[in-house]
């Protein structure tokens, strides 16, 4: 498409690493990438070459974003607010005020379309009934279910809310297709002998580690998190192949999270931080899908 022909304009908000620019691919223009994380930011503008803003979310006035012509606003706002593994303040956590500043702009601004991504446990929060209101006062249709990538055919369970919303009637959701690739297909041919765990750490959690093992036929992972590499258990899994146990890599699992084959991470960028920028990312698979009827409406 030449510049004059895109017929959806993006505003990537919480932008990440980029997981909303991969799902669309060429289906829009980016207009502008917001996110306040400066590594982050970093590998966006690595791998794709959309206008970036390392914004606080919390302070964007709505004249800025009128400014872009955005038909199309995705947002992805921090999910510690609503998480189980934390204190589940919702719209109490100062973490949820950007997302509630945003709902004042949506009101205001009134976006032609709109994008939500969000943990299992956003829907039933204060703030999930605040952004229905927002969207049935603005005039919304509206449509959300919660999905997991491995509904998809992918072996990791990722399962998420989303929401997309218009000014205009949709289509429903249709079953999705499934992609149905072994683990095998998402592993780095030679891993790093520094992923490996150390058999005391194995001797101490013993069966709390979630690891999958390549014997088994179809071996699923579970949930990353931006904790993986950091927290022992309940952040992600292991993997044990013919060497011992061991972690993923970040390159592994922004595979698992299906970033297109050319989607790398600066090679400057310690493993620490790869490891919660990728497990704080999107399953790109289900945004495709979930965009859809947005897509074939437009």
């Amino acid at each position: 498409l030449r510049l004059g022909e895109w017929r959806l304009r993006a505003l990537e908000l919480f932008s990440g690493i980029g997981g909303f620019a991969a799902a669309i691919g060429d289906r829009a223009e980016i207009v502008m990438a917001v996110d306040h994380n400066e590594f982050a930011d970093r590998v966006y503008r690595h791998n794709f070459g959309h206008p970036t803003r390392r914004w606080n979310v919390a302070g964007v006035k709505a004249r800025q974003l009128r400014a872009l012509s955005a038909s199309l606003w995705w947002m992805s706002p921090p999910c510690q607010p609503f998480t189980v593994r934390g204190q589940q303040r919702d719209v109490d956590d100062p973490r949820c005020e950007a997302l509630l500043h945003l709902l004042t702009l949506i009101a205001e601004v009134v976006p032609q379309h709109i994008g939500f991504e969000n943990v299992p446990a956003f829907e039933g929060s204060l703030a999930h009934q605040q952004l229905l209101r927002t969207l049935e006062g603005a005039g919304y249709h509206w449509q959300e279910r919660l999905l997991c990538h491995s509904a998809l055919g992918v072996p990791n369970k990722r399962r998420r809310y989303f929401l997309v919303a218009s000014q205009d009637p949709m289509a429903p959701w249709r079953e999705p297709p499934r992609v149905d690739m072994p683990l095998t297909n998402y592993l780095d041919l030679e891993p790093d002998g520094d992923l490996y765990l150390d058999q005391a750490l194995i001797d101490r959690f013993g069966t709390a580690l979630p690891v999958c093992d390549l014997a088994d036929p179809w071996p699923d992972t579970f949930c990353f998190t931006s904790a993986y590499g950091n927290s022992p258990v309940y952040a992600g899994s292991y993997l044990r192949d013919s060497v011992g146990i061991r972690h993923f890599s970040p390159a592994e699992i922004t595979r698992l999270h299906h970033f297109p084959a050319g989607f790398t991470l600066p090679t400057d960028l310690d493993r620490r931080r790869a490891y919660k920028l990728v497990g704080n990312s999107l399953p790109v698979l289900s945004v495709r899908e979930i965009l859809r009827p947005i897509l074939e409406a437009s």
